[in-house]
């Protein structure tokens, strides 16, 4: 008899753990699927497969832009598709005061794209016309001032290539090779 009700029991935290799965994997998707409406709102074309993680996309009155491939990770990232920074300076880019009102100065605009299987890491910042090639990896916390090739490995303040990503992919099948616990 307690044979049977052990069974039983383990019977239904194996159901309960199966539909924990199914609900957690349903509510993921929802909520990525969000998370792209929200950036697609914000001015950016983004393909399949495309994942963004808590990033931040410049937006002004004009309307920002952004173009993002497919097979993407993005994290933490922000992208800045336009600059104010002339308006101090220029007195002929103010429109009108106070600042702060929509359409006050007119800034400089120009779109970013970012090709297909690009990850940019964490902290990045992509300024105004980048454009980023398709196989490309952006270490965490750079700043993208400069075009960066396809099939590169950039990083760095400002972005340098680093390497191509042959030699990248390599470096990880070594690393995957003599340390497989560590993935």
């Amino acid at each position: 008899m307690l044979y049977l009700k052990l069974r039983f029991y383990l019977w239904r935290i194996l159901q309960l753990i199966t539909l924990n799965r199914f609900f957690h994997k349903r509510i993921a998707r929802y909520y990525a699927e969000f998370s792209l409406a929200k950036y697609r709102m914000q001015g950016a074309e983004i393909g399949e497969g495309t994942t963004l993680i808590e990033c931040k996309l410049s937006g002004s009155s004009k309307g920002d832009r952004f173009y993002i491939g497919n097979n993407c990770t993005l994290t933490g990232v922000t992208l800045l598709a336009h600059d104010a920074s002339p308006t101090i300076f220029l007195p002929e880019l103010v429109n009108f005061e106070p600042a702060y009102l929509p359409g006050a100065r007119r800034s400089y605009r120009d779109p970013i794209h970012i090709g297909d299987n690009v990850f940019i890491g964490w902290g990045s910042i992509i300024l105004p016309g980048v454009t980023i090639g398709d196989n490309v990896v952006i270490g965490a916390g750079s700043v993208v001032s400069k075009n960066i090739p396809e099939n590169s490995v950039a990083a760095g303040n400002p972005a340098k290539v680093l390497k191509d990503i042959e030699s990248y992919k390599l470096s990880y099948y070594e690393r995957l090779s003599d340390f497989p616990e560590r993935f």
